[in-house]
């Protein structure tokens, strides 16, 4: 929690922005990284990671922003994208800001593809899931498919 221009803000119910980044290392290795943030543009995001990148490994790789989606509930959409990529995990020999959120051997239109048409409800199929969070789901789902007015007339 904190405060923005006098008022508490919590940064857990703010909408925020799931990122896809290709990035290809000096050997010619591609990886993606796919996280979230909260700020209004990934682009920040991706700066901050290949700061600390360039800090640790003392060069700068190529990174481009493939996708870049205002959800309602980051942090569940990030986590949810990781535990389906957990076995393409990509670790690199030290460690840097975003590193743990490395993946390789992916198919990028598939990842790219799933992003874009992620329907919150894939969310619900979780086993571990917080009350909290279901309820957020919940709210997700409200927002994005509204319940049709039904007024059981005939329509002529």
């Amino acid at each position: 929690m904190f405060f923005k221009n006098g008022k508490v803000n919590n940064r857990e119910n703010k909408e925020g922005r799931v990122y896809v980044f290709r990035i290809t290392l000096a050997c010619s290795k591609i990886i993606w990284k796919v996280g979230m943030t909260h700020s209004d543009r990934a682009t920040d995001r991706m700066f901050e990671v290949l700061r600390s990148f360039f800090q640790v490994h003392r060069y700068s790789p190529k990174c481009e922003l493939k996708r870049d989606k205002k959800v309602l509930i980051p942090r569940l959409v990030e986590k949810h994208m990781h535990s389906l990529l957990d076995e393409w995990r990509y670790t690199l020999d030290k460690p840097s800001d975003g590193s743990t959120e490395f993946f390789h051997n992916l198919d990028e239109e598939v990842l790219l593809d799933y992003l874009d048409n992620f329907a919150y409800e894939t969310l619900l199929q979780t086993t571990s899931l917080k009350e909290s969070d279901h309820t957020k789901i919940l709210d997700a789902i409200e927002k994005t498919n509204p319940t049709p007015i039904i007024d059981n007339s005939i329509p002529f």
